[in-house]
């Protein structure tokens, strides 16, 4: 069920991209608009670009004593544990993303994982739910492990609690770090804002728990990478030392696979099988035997100066999986049978 619950996401969200470039259908499962959803995308992206302009040093954030904020004021969260950072969730604009993807996993991972914005907006829910309201009593022998605190979190955000200012506002003007202790017995944790150790609060276990209890994987999409076709230049595909080369321009709609010119919705099926194929899981294990040559090398060519070219190769790993390497980066694996008939599609569409 999550395998076809993932896949259905990956199939709206590739709808979106190739919605007015590649004639994918308005309407998504449940009966929604997607061509009005993007156009609002569109505009927001508008709004939000006419904001940034040169890159300059950045600011000076205020430091919250009381930490307070709403979903859409969160431009970036930082989750700590045993001492380590283990997830780093930022908001990174860019003229060649669409507003959706702007988020992305800086640690562990990097650019081209895609953030399930679905999955982050319940945990910035749960950050939001986490209240600073009054300091608790604690009485004198108590330890409540902030003072040699391994766990916690820090929260950057534009501190306001109205929501049309906060999407419209494009970086954030304050932060907070934020230091949990032991638990109280009670079902609650110490907790305290750092730079004001001296006031501690109870923050509920329960919360905590689901705030701290995902891994980072839960937080992608599972596709390899999500690129707009109208950031696309050409693809460079080499499987089973076979190369194919996709031509695209879609500002002239204009599609070749090879020498033949194909229709957008040629185009968009092809583009859909490439970029379709399913995460399955991170690499835990050794692979059997040594790393092959790639069975599959997809090269994404990019028309913006900024915008990078992506590669993404497949190894095979064991019986049942392949593995995923993006850009010199391996970490995920693939079913064997999806990368296998990706290359029966492509050399058919050839």
């Amino acid at each position: 069920m999550v395998r076809q619950t993932g896949r259905r996401i990956v199939v709206s969200v590739m709808c979106m991209i190739l919605l007015f470039t590649a004639g994918c259908s308005g309407k998504n499962e449940d009966g929604g608009n997607q061509e009005q959803a993007l156009e609002e995308v569109r505009e927001d992206t508008a709004g939000q670009e006419e904001q940034q302009g040169e890159d300059s040093e950045p600011k000076q954030l205020k430091q919250a004593e009381k930490p307070q904020f709403i979903p859409n004021g969160i431009r970036s969260v930082s989750l700590k544990k045993d001492g380590e950072e283990f997830l780093h969730i930022s908001r990174e604009p860019a003229e060649y993303k669409m507003n959706f993807d702007y988020w992305e996993v800086l640690n562990p991972y990097d650019e081209n994982v895609t953030m399930n914005t679905e999955v982050m907006f319940e945990m910035f829910g749960e950050l939001c739910g986490l209240a600073f309201d009054t300091p608790v009593k604690v009485e004198e022998g108590t330890d409540t492990g902030i003072a040699d605190s391994d766990m916690g979190y820090t929260v950057e955000y534009v501190d306001t609690a109205d929501d049309s200012k906060a999407q419209s506002t494009e970086d954030a003007d304050t932060a907070a770090e934020v230091i949990l202790g032991n638990e109280d017995g009670s079902g609650g944790r110490y907790a305290a804002v750092a730079g004001s150790e001296d006031q501690v609060y109870v923050l509920p276990e329960e919360t905590l728990r689901m705030v701290f209890g995902r891994k980072p994987f839960d937080y992608i999409l599972k596709i390899p990478v999500l690129i707009s076709a109208d950031t696309l230049k050409g693809i460079v595909i080499t499987a089973e030392d076979r190369q194919y080369e996709i031509q695209v321009d879609t500002a002239a709609d204009s599609y070749k696979f090879g020498r033949k010119k194909v229709d957008k919705n040629e185009f968009a099926a092809l583009y859909q099988a490439i970029s379709g194929i399913i995460l399955d899981s991170e690499i835990d294990g050794e692979r059997d035997g040594e790393k092959e040559e790639p069975k599959l090398t997809v090269v994404f060519d990019r028309n913006m100066e900024d915008a990078p070219k992506v590669q993404v190769s497949y190894y095979s790993y064991d019986d049942e999986f392949d593995s995923v390497e993006i850009d010199g980066e391996e970490r995920f694996l693939v079913k064997k049978e999806e990368v296998e008939a990706l290359i029966g599609q492509i050399e058919e569409a050839f």
